[in-house]
């Protein structure tokens, strides 16, 4: 799937962040989106960036989270309306 795709063209693009710890109802996410990294080889790595603001006692903060060739393949499935999902396996903070 990832080779048929210019990773290029998902700079920018929004995707829905989310932890598989949030047991809240409804589970509550971030909006991220995409940031390409070139390399010195023909495929792009991709991330996914999320910025927090400040809450509290937590400083503003930002992070990335790569995506390796698995979750890619899991982050394109989800598209729908031109939005991506991605599940992180920590608490989001």
């Amino acid at each position: 799937m990832t080779t048929d795709i210019d990773l290029r063209a998902l700079q920018g693009r929004v995707v829905l962040v989310k932890s598989s710890r949030d047991l809240r109802n409804p589970p509550t996410a971030m909006r991220g989106w995409f940031e390409v990294h070139e390399n010195n080889d023909a495929t792009p790595d991709l991330s996914v960036a999320v910025e927090f603001p400040q809450m509290f006692k937590i400083p503003a903060h930002r992070r990335t989270f790569r995506l390796d060739r698995a979750s890619l393949e899991r982050v394109l499935a989800s598209e729908r309306h031109g939005a991506f999902e991605y599940t992180v396996d920590e608490e989001l903070l």
